[in-house]
């Protein structure tokens, strides 16, 4: 059986890097629904201009893309999700494809920081897409679609939240502790 990680929080809340030093500890396959999703765009205009204007695209497209990478994945692999399930359809689509798939979701890890450390990270950071309005656009997205999302793994005893403030190194203590590895 397939052990899935879902590991969400604020554009720019550091979960590419803690990830990546995950991935130092454990062998894990990463999902990065945000990667797949702009390889997408590349080639489909309509989802370019969602991308670009920081809206979240069309669920099936996205459930799609990721279910496609699932099984791509050998069994008892330990993945992490980056960004994705987003939405409540999302993730009640996602427990029943872990379910018809042999997947168990064992963590839903939300990296926490304040919308001023996100705004602060992305312009720095300086991706293509990473304009104050459209920040401040994901920002809005995120706190109005993921809340759902949040109240639905905690409910069912797989949330944790890690503060994602202060070091990287501080960061990668507390992921660690919440996955207790």
């Amino acid at each position: 059986m397939n052990k899935l990680i879902v590991v969400i929080g604020l554009p720019g809340s550091g979960k590419d890097t803690q990830i990546e030093l995950l991935s130092k500890i454990r062998k894990v396959n990463v999902i990065e629904a945000g990667d797949l999703i702009r390889k997408k765009a590349e080639s489909d205009p309509e989802i370019k201009a969602e991308v670009e204007q920081g809206d979240l695209v069309d669920n099936d497209m996205v459930n799609s893309l990721v279910s496609e990478k699932l099984k791509s994945f050998s069994s008892e692999s330990v993945i992490i999700s980056d960004g994705f399930p987003r939405r409540l359809s999302q993730a009640k689509w996602l427990d029943d494809f872990a379910k018809s798939n042999d997947i168990e979701i064992s963590r839903y890890i939300l990296l926490n920081i304040t919308d001023e450390e996100s705004m602060k990270r992305l312009l720095k950071r300086g991706r293509a897409d990473d304009k104050k309005e459209v920040i401040e656009h994901r920002i809005a997205i995120f706190h109005d679609d993921t809340k759902d999302v949040i109240d639905y793994y905690k409910d069912k005893g797989l949330l944790s939240i890690v503060d994602g403030m202060g070091s990287v190194e501080d960061i990668h203590e507390r992921m660690k502790e919440a996955l207790k590895w």
